[in-house]
């Protein structure tokens, strides 16, 4: 069953959102690029004041790929108490490297780490070299906000594909990227473990403008329908 993961970028925002918890609430600031990072303390205010209602993910920036940097914003994350802590795997000559040197330090973590791919750059990663580097689940999502989506940048069997491969591998996979409420029907029946969704959930789809709780209960509206549909 295919769950679904919002973004929020605050306390207030997380708080709007209390009668209508996602499956997954991911803390993140937008403003500061595709996988924007929240202060520590400001995550764990978060996680804290939700006290178990639901999961939670928590973003440690858009970084370089250097393992150390890397190494030490995950490990502060980790210790907000968020559940998921959010890598991004930029295109990098590095990256490669970089993964095989995040692996003693993804090992030792308590926290599960999801490594975040992105379909609008070439990477050219096996999943199986991300698996391998500790990682517990990988994600699809766009580097690039410019309007462009999920569906703009891959088809419909790349997706098929890559949730696929990443359950052979027994990771949790999502499906993200400016998706909007019409691409739920699109992608349920591809059984990833959770879409993901900000710009949906904002005014004029505008990502770093305030969540609409309206908007918020029309995808858990939908996403529900599309369950009993399946079902």
């Amino acid at each position: 069953m295919t769950k679904w993961l919002a973004s929020v970028q605050s306390l207030a925002e997380a708080q709007t959102l209390i009668s209508c918890l996602p499956d997954i609430l991911d803390l993140k600031n937008p403003s500061q690029g595709a996988l924007g990072a929240l202060s520590v303390h400001d995550v764990e205010t978060i996680v804290q004041w939700l006290d178990g209602r639901c999961l939670t993910s928590a973003t440690v920036g858009d970084l370089p790929m250097k393992a150390p940097i890397i190494a030490e914003a995950v490990t502060a994350m980790a210790s907000s108490g968020v559940d998921y802590v959010k890598v991004g795997l930029f295109a990098d000559k590095n990256l490669q490297s970089c993964l095989l040197e995040l692996k003693t330090t993804l090992a030792k973590l308590k926290t599960p780490t999801i490594a975040v791919v992105f379909a609008d750059q070439k990477t050219e990663l096996d999943l199986s070299l991300i698996k391998q580097a500790g990682f517990a689940g990988v994600m699809v999502d766009t580097a690039t906000k410019d309007g462009l989506r999920l569906f703009d940048h891959w088809s419909e069997q790349q997706l098929r594909t890559f949730v696929s491969r990443a359950h052979e591998l027994n990771m949790l996979c999502g499906l993200a990227g400016a998706l909007a409420i019409g691409d739920i029907t699109l992608l349920q029946p591809f059984n990833a473990d959770y879409l993901g969704f900000r710009s949906a959930l904002c005014d004029k789809r505008q990502r770093t403008q305030a969540l609409q709780l309206s908007l918020a209960m029309r995808i858990a509206d939908k996403m529900q329908s599309e369950i009993s549909l399946a079902s």
